[in-house]
């Protein structure tokens, strides 16, 4: 008998196209667990809009419909999916008035959040599923106390790393690189404010679910250690498309080298760090890649324009190849849940240089090379390593495919529905759910004793 919509369990929200949030739709119907998912803006390419635009201007189209995609799951049909664009306007406009703005901004972002978990919360009390699936910060302050009150068992998963840890890192980075706290964010100004109600959601998001997806071992360290019992987490780690994503045919590990940086060009992503490092051991031969949109303030990275190559921003259908064209992948990110980027570039065979905070899979000395967080000299030291050692590049990138092969998006489908399967059947085994065969430090984990605030001071 075919499955009826309303005979599966599981309802997602998430408001934006981030891969992670995607892949879960895309899992969950396959498992035939997908009651809907909720979303700001959905493409459907056999709808009227696409059918008038792609006849009024097919060229310009087919250029957009390279982003649109983006918004769109083939196997996904337009009747699961439950859509509120006006979302995507506010975010457009929240984000022209954030330099020029910012309490409007900051007003506009609010509503935003707040209208969506309102929406969330609208369809949970008409569908009445068995479980919600939500991202950080999506439905803190309506929809998951609605859970709670109907029997709703809840699933968040947690897209970014522990919110003291930023608040120290920001403090800290203030003082030590105040010209780079400029583009914190890249081109949006930070609005401290702002954020520290961004954090406060987050903190009530761990309060209220029942089950905490994390990405890393990383954010799963940080939440523990803040007092969130073991046994309410699992670790999936993210994935990559390793049919997109590959190694460049024929490449050769030669004496040149190219370095490529992927992300949003901004200091939370340790621009300032890896730009140093570059100024230390660039040499003729080699090359510094800045693969995604440049910040409208150049200011701190003036000095550095004349040793890059900045790569601008790239289209989803291009980045696998522009990634397989590079030798080496260097991510120092200063704080990340766990970006999918460092998956896709492992999955290309490009050896790795990370930081701890980038939520990476990347072995140290395996795959590449994990180094301190804000340090530029084991940076320069790794970088000049893998640049200056073509041999070693080679066993790299071998082992970086073969991990990239290991976390594909299907290992990712299997972990979720295994952790959405154990929350129904009341699954309360300790686990910190993940494929990875590396031995997992749990007595560390286990022997942390610490009662987070968060615990007693957002409830």
């Amino acid at each position: 008998m075919k499955l009826r919509q309303s005979d599966a369990p599981v309802l997602v929200a998430c408001p934006d196209a981030r891969p992670p949030a995607f892949q879960a739709v895309i899992g969950l119907h396959r498992a035939r667990r997908l009651r809907g998912f909720l979303t700001s803006f959905y493409y459907n390419p056999n709808g009227r809009l696409a059918s008038f635009a792609s006849r009024l201007n097919p060229r310009r189209f087919s250029r957009l419909e390279q982003i649109l995609s983006r918004r769109h799951a083939p196997e996904i049909a337009s009747s699961l999916v439950q859509a509120a664009p006006t979302i995507d306007l506010l975010l457009r406009l929240e984000s022209r008035c954030h330099n020029k703005q910012p309490m409007l901004a900051r007003a506009l972002a609010r509503w935003r959040t707040s209208r969506f978990d309102a929406q969330v919360a609208r369809v949970i009390d008409r569908s009445r599923p068995d479980a919600l699936l939500t991202f950080s910060d999506v439905g803190s302050t309506v929809a998951l106390p609605l859970c709670r009150k109907l029997g709703i068992k809840t699933i968040v998963s947690v897209v970014h790393g522990d919110v003291y840890d930023e608040q120290r890192l920001l403090e800290r980075e203030k003082v030590t690189s105040p010209d780079f706290m400029r583009i914190y964010l890249g081109n949006d100004a930070l609005d401290r404010c702002h954020l520290a109600w961004l954090h406060e959601r987050r903190l009530r998001d761990l309060v209220l679910a029942d089950r905490v997806l994390v990405p890393s071992y990383h954010v799963a360290n940080g939440l523990v250690r803040r007092g969130l019992p073991i046994d309410r987490i699992r670790m999936i780690p993210y994935a990559a498309d390793c049919r997109r994503f590959r190694p460049k045919v024929g490449k050769r590990h030669e004496s040149g080298c190219t370095f490529l940086f992927a992300g949003g060009i901004s200091h939370r992503k340790g621009i300032k760090y890896l730009l140093e490092a570059w100024q230390r051991i660039h040499r003729p031969g080699w090359q510094l890649q800045l693969l995604g949109p440049m910040p409208a303030d150049l200011g701190p990275l003036k000095p550095y324009l004349d040793i890059i190559k900045p790569l601008g921003r790239v289209s989803h259908a291009d980045m696998p190849a522009r990634m397989a064209s590079a030798d080496v992948f260097v991510f120092p990110s200063l704080f990340e849940g766990s970006a999918v980027v460092t998956y896709e570039a492992l999955a290309c065979g490009l050896p790795s240089i990370v930081t701890p905070s980038a939520g990476s899979v990347v072995r140290d000395n395996i795959e590449g090379f994990i180094v301190p967080v804000s340090s530029v000299d084991p940076l320069a030291q790794r970088m000049e390593q893998l640049g200056s050692d073509a041999e070693l590049r080679a066993q790299m990138a071998s082992a970086a495919r073969a991990r990239g092969l290991a976390y594909d998006w299907p290992r990712y489908h299997e972990a979720l529905i295994r952790a959405v399967d154990g929350l129904l059947q009341d699954d309360t085994t300790t686990s910190l759910e993940s494929t990875d065969r590396c031995k997992i430090d749990l007595e560390a984990i286990l022997s942390s004793k610490g009662v987070g605030p968060f615990l007693s001071s957002v409830t």
